[in-house]
């Protein structure tokens, strides 16, 4: 049995310095991360801070905002060029997917897409008045225009990593439950519900039964 245990580091968005620089990153990668998160997506997204408006940004058929370059699907959600569509689309639901891959940055456009971004602004800000339309899902929010996205920043108060340890021999007894158990093929599948957990300390993953104790 493995026993990784969480540790607590803060975090929150880039500097206006970081924001508009390039990030090159494995979209593989953050395919197989995203689809596991997905699972969490509820709980991934009460977990963000602080959702702030930023502003009125171009964009043109290149994109802007490419975070989700590379990724065909997230679970039962298409992605293309790189963005979410959807006809129910509001910043509620950009920003709790976006956060799913820990994204700094999410952007609507034309009312029902989405983008996730690691940085904006390439091709230049917007008239504020260009961001007009209203979010297919919610009327009352703003949804970016026509090649034209309304961006937002995401922050993060805790991001948890896990440290692996070794298996401790400690006899514990106890008259509530101190840990609850569910069924994983990888030590993957542990730490991401642990990490969503705000009472998750650390996790215990079997690979002969299948199974990880969350504590």
């Amino acid at each position: 049995a493995l026993v990784y245990k969480a540790v607590t580091k803060e975090f929150s968005t880039p500097s206006e310095k970081t924001k508009m620089s390039p990030f090159v990153h494995r979209p593989a990668v953050l395919a197989a991360a995203c689809c596991s998160l997905l699972l969490v997506i509820g709980v991934t997204a009460a977990r963000v801070s602080q959702v702030s408006y930023i502003g009125c940004f171009k964009d043109n058929s290149a994109r802007d905002m490419r975070g989700l370059s590379g990724i065909k699907s997230v679970g039962e959600i298409s992605v293309s060029e790189p963005r979410v569509i959807s006809g129910s689309m509001t910043q509620d639901f950009c920003s709790g997917f976006c956060a799913l891959g820990g994204f700094p940055y999410f952007g609507l456009q034309n009312a029902w897409a989405c983008f996730c971004s690691w940085d904006f602004g390439s091709i230049g800000p917007a008239k504020e008045s260009d961001c007009n339309m209203p979010c297919n899902g919610n009327s009352s929010q703003t949804c970016g225009g026509p090649w034209r996205n309304s961006v937002f920043a995401l922050t993060y108060p805790k991001r948890s990593c896990f440290k692996q340890l070794q298996m401790p021999s400690l006899n514990v007894s106890s008259t509530v439950p101190t840990s609850w158990s569910i069924a994983a093929q990888t030590a993957l599948d542990c730490l991401i519900p642990c990490e969503a957990s705000a009472d998750c300390q650390a996790v215990i993953f079997s690979g002969q039964q299948r199974l990880c104790h969350l504590l």
